[in-house]
């Protein structure tokens, strides 16, 4: 796996703070129609640009607006041709050498040139607190408002982005789909006014969270956006640079995301510290100490030795109550893994084992299956990672989640054609029933399987069914679970059946998945694995009659 030379993952420190002092501001009051200012923000890589903006009205604070904004129309050869639209938010606005606020929200006018701006008063008015864990507080979750920022994902290509770009379409969320990073590098960028910033959920080989632009700072904190990022409050997301590749141009200024100007960029940057704060009006946060993090860490390997690891860091917030991100980012980075591995798309069989490392157990919770498709696994994955996201019955400590996959192309598939046996057995004998089997692409076959008849039984006519088991799939659970990061839902499902204790819930994830195979059911039983498998997926039922006769006495 090729690396940034200049942004190891898992070696990231945070970027030693600067004592910068604060600006000065000018309040909302003094603010009059007429005046020019500068406008701040990176067009291009971490460099900041200035443009001209003309202060054309202030307006009062109404229903739909969180507080007064100020109206400007911006120019400049650094926005002339594109305007601006997402990722230009928490641009400063620099009047008479006094920070006034920040860009944060587009008209839809053609050309984006005229925008509203939040006055740095309403953004600065309460300090971010330091990254520490808060209490869950279940009714702001509920309370919780869609994403005010396209959320920008970095690291993936091919499957993995397409997922994330369905479950964007579905929940009608704006989402950049952007490179990781230039190849060649860049150095940190220093957090000041204009810089290019991102509030991220992930961070390292797959990146997600929201770009934009910094307003203000007063040595460690931080301000930007000039709007919420979700609207949360308290948070625990970690604070970076950007690298900005460019400004895509649209015109049309249409608020629905893909007909609008936005800036093209990296969402894993360098680390500076943590977001901990997402108001109505702004995101801030400390230069400094990150917030509480665990390691991802994806290792898939094949039969000819090839290997591709991607780790990331995923952003902590389970005392909060918004999980950290296992559910999502996890089955992202085997779906990415495996892309990458394979050079391909094709079928692919692999066996995956994840593994959950926690304080409170002396030996990792988690479970091994094989599998014949992608969906599959990930969905898995997901099921375990949303347990681990919002457990919160006991106290746990997460260290590391891990996740190895070992796989070959290409997938045996046999369909089940016929199956023979006795017509009459006894309550709790073992039959042996002859199935024929036809391969796709090849030939047919004849396999025997052992099947118990259960003790419970009762004399009589009975019918045996057999079928293929634990190779179907659907993409429903993975989808739905990055539609509710979209749209900033997420949270645990509180029913009375989720584990109690954390003992509970390893054995709860190690139970996760039935094994492929052929599975017999009598009549309307639950079914029973008679045939595993491990590198040959069963599709199809057969049936047979039997009729049962008591056991014979002693």
């Amino acid at each position: 796996m090729l690396r940034r030379s200049l942004v190891p993952v898992l070696t990231m420190l945070a970027v030693a703070p600067a004592a910068l002092a604060a600006d000065p501001i000018m309040p909302l009051s003094e603010v009059r129609a007429g005046m020019h200012c500068t406008g701040l923000s990176v067009i291009k890589g971490t460099e900041i640009s200035s443009f001209d903006v003309e202060i054309l009205d202030v307006i009062a604070a109404e229903t739909g607006l969180s507080g007064p904004r100020i109206l400007i129309r911006v120019s400049g050869p650094a926005v002339d041709a594109t305007g601006v639209g997402p990722g230009f938010s928490g641009s400063p606005l620099i009047c008479d050498g006094r920070n006034a606020g920040a860009i944060s929200e587009g008209l839809g006018e053609y050309g984006n040139h005229v925008v509203l701006a939040t006055p740095i008063e309403s953004m600065i008015r309460d300090r971010p607190p330091q990254p520490a864990a808060a209490r869950r507080d279940r009714a702001l979750l509920r309370a919780a408002e869609p994403l005010a920022t396209p959320l920008t994902v970095s690291g993936l290509s091919g499957p993995a982005a397409a997922l994330v770009r369905r479950a964007a379409i579905r929940a009608h969320r704006p989402l950049i789909v952007a490179p990781a990073g230039p190849v060649a590098g860049y150095a940190p960028a220093e957090l000041r006014p204009g810089a290019a910033v991102a509030a991220s959920i992930s961070t390292g080989d797959i990146a997600l969270g929201a770009v934009g632009t910094l307003t203000y700072r007063d040595g460690e904190d931080v301000w930007a956006f000039g709007h919420p990022f979700e609207g949360l409050g308290r948070r625990a997301l970690f604070l970076q640079d950007a690298y900005v590749y460019a400004v895509i141009s649209n015109p049309l200024g249409i608020q629905d995301f893909g007909a609008v100007t936005y800036k093209l960029a990296s969402a894993d940057g360098y680390l500076h510290g943590a977001v901990t704060n997402d108001q109505v009006d702004a995101i801030s946060g400390k230069v400094g100490p990150r917030p509480p993090s665990i390691p991802l860490h994806v290792d898939a390997r094949n039969r000819a030795g090839e290997r591709v690891t991607l780790d990331s860091l995923l952003a902590d917030e389970r005392d909060l109550g918004y999980g950290a991100g296992i559910s999502f980012v996890g089955p992202l980075g085997v779906t990415q893994a495996l892309g990458r591995l394979m050079r391909d798309f094709g079928p692919v069989t692999f066996r995956m084992c994840a593994s959950f490392r926690v304080h409170e157990l002396r030996r990792p919770m988690g479970f091994c299956n094989p599998y014949f498709s992608v969906d599959d696994a990930v969905n898995d994955l997901s099921e375990a990672g949303a347990l681990v996201d919002f457990f919160d019955l006991a106290s746990m400590h997460v260290e590391r989640v891990s996740v190895s996959v070992r796989a070959r192309p290409g997938v045996k598939q046999d369909v089940l054609l016929r199956a023979r046996g006795p017509r009459r057995a006894r309550k709790g004998s073992r039959i042996r029933v002859h199935l024929t089997v036809q391969r796709r692409r090849g030939a047919r076959h004849r396999i025997t399987v052992p099947v118990r008849v259960p003790r419970s039984l009762r004399p009589g006519r009975h019918r045996l069914t057999l079928r293929g088991g634990g190779g179907g799939f659907s993409e429903a659970d993975l989808i739905d679970e990055l539609i509710a990061v979209l749209e900033g839902e997420l949270g645990p499902g509180g029913s009375s059946s989720e584990p109690r204790s954390v003992r509970q819930l390893a054995r709860r994830i190690h139970a996760l998945r039935q094994v492929p195979g052929i599975y017999a059911r009598f009549d309307k039983r639950p079914p029973r694995l008679v045939r595993p498998s491990s590198d040959v997926t069963y599709e199809g039922r057969v049936r047979l009659g039997l009729r049962v006769t008591p056991r014979a006495r002693r």
